[in-house]
């Protein structure tokens, strides 16, 4: 029976990523996504009792999806300057591919329903514990010195983050978000920091 659970859960949410990458969070009701399974409206209910936890489960399940790939392309690597590369590449291909899910967030500001709010610093937990797996991976290939892994990796990653920040606030309203072509202005500026920081963290 569980099983059976999670099988439907995984196709509620399948259903529903498409429909809010195409027609975003707004435009999309629960009836709609009922009907795309031919689900009844009350077993969507059942798994989700609205559409903000529906949506916030849509934004984990394809971080998820953003931290395999990313994983997946890290393996390939060698060095930690290329794993670094991999990781900036493959959070920026997921988000263009996903647009509208991640768009979503900036409309709120800080009117965060708590379950989005929980969901997004889920966002940030995990890619922070993957720029810690990135510069283990660089420590232990004697590439780079670290004293304190968890903050260092805290701080590249919110330096990362700001310069995505700062390069929507030098174009337009800090609020709204980058088109898909500024995504690849800033991972060409995120990669040159990328460069720098690590620069400063070889022995």
């Amino acid at each position: 029976m569980a099983k059976n659970a999670d099988v439907k859960r995984q196709k509620i949410l399948e259903a529903a990523r498409r429909r809010f990458a195409h027609f975003g969070m707004a435009k999309t009701t629960m009836a709609e996504i009922a009907q795309d399974l031919s689900f009844s409206k009350a077993l969507l209910y059942y798994y989700f009792p609205d559409k903000n936890r529906l949506y916030a489960a849509v934004l984990e399940y394809t971080v998820d999806e953003m931290v395999a790939e990313t994983e997946r392309r890290i393996l390939k690597t060698t060095t930690i300057d290329g794993a670094l590369n991999a990781f900036l590449e493959a959070r920026l291909d997921v988000i263009k591919e996903n647009y509208s899910i991640f768009e979503y967030t900036y409309s709120l500001r800080n009117d965060f329903p708590p379950d989005l709010e929980e969901a997004c610093g889920s966002i940030i937990d995990k890619d922070v514990e993957q720029v810690q797996k990135i510069f283990k991976f660089g420590i232990d290939k004697g590439e780079i010195m670290v004293d304190d892994l968890p903050v260092t990796a805290k701080i590249f990653m919110i330096s990362v983050l700001g310069m995505r920040m700062g390069v929507v606030k030098e174009f337009k309203n800090i609020f709204i978000p980058p088109t898909k072509e500024e995504f690849d202005y800033i991972l060409t500026l995120q990669k040159k920091l990328s460069a720098i920081f690590i620069r400063g963290l070889r022995p």
